[in-house]
């Protein structure tokens, strides 16, 4: 079902598989452009080939600086949580770090493990001095560079694009592990709270009584009933403009 789908999803995401289709080779013939743009378009695709180079830079940069900040993150959180685990009793707040340390060592793992893929070396057609050295006449020298560095072009996007599906993964991990990591730091706050003398359950109770102290009289139950009645117009009003 759709639902359990997308709860695995919540939780675990995994890359889609799609059908990759080798890119069709573009001949000499098929450049049309009028021989005095010829010049011209020969600067466009380079520029071309120049903005996907930078794309696959950007992305293993990111790959790159993933790595680093989870090397930090995770060194951090493993030196606290021995800490923890050596001066205190093993406990509910004990056990709920060591178990979040185990669900952010996954997340963890995950996001080094695309970043890696990420960083692969894999098939990348470079424009080399050679491929200008070619002896043509001016409108065939054109066109047959220009074809050359497109299909260039269409070759590298295969591997660009694998780069990027793996480092949009690692992006959804690690996005996942920040908010282990804020899960993690909210658990070493209550621990520290309780350490300081806090009687949490002294404070829950007050509140309880607080709450069966309030009673219901006339003024605030059509209150009440009011706002209960608008909820359920609001909720009905989003949900039919979703559906649109």
């Amino acid at each position: 079902m759709k639902i359990f789908s997308n709860i695995r999803e919540f939780f675990w995401p995994l890359l889609e598989k799609a059908q990759i289709l080798e890119p069709n080779k573009i001949s000499q013939e098929e450049i049309t452009v009028d021989n005095s743009h010829l010049e011209k378009t020969l600067e466009y695709a380079i520029r071309c080939y120049e903005a996907e180079t930078e794309r696959k830079k950007t992305v293993e940069g990111k790959a790159s600086l993933f790595i680093g900040t989870i090397s930090i993150v995770t060194s951090f959180v493993i030196g606290v949580t021995s800490v923890l685990v050596k001066v205190n009793d093993f406990n509910i707040t004990i056990s709920a770090l060591v178990f979040l340390l185990f669900v952010l060592t996954v997340y963890m793992a995950r996001t080094v493990w695309f970043s890696i893929k990420a960083l692969e070396r894999k098939n990348y057609y470079s424009i080399s001095i050679n491929d200008f050295l070619i002896s043509d006449s001016d409108d065939k020298y054109y066109r047959k560079l220009i074809a050359e560095i497109i299909n260039k072009i269409k070759k590298n996007s295969l591997t660009i694009n694998s780069k990027v599906d793996n480092m949009t993964m690692a992006q959804e991990y690690f996005k996942r592990a920040i908010v282990i990591v804020v899960l993690y730091s909210f658990v070493i706050l209550l621990l520290f709270l309780s350490k300081s003398g806090i009687d949490f359950s002294l404070h829950f109770q007050k509140k309880i009584d607080l709450l069966n102290r309030v009673e219901l009289n006339g003024w605030n139950t059509p209150i009440l009933y009011t706002l209960t009645i608008a909820s359920l117009i609001l909720g009905l009003k989003a949900i039919m403009k979703k559906n649109k």
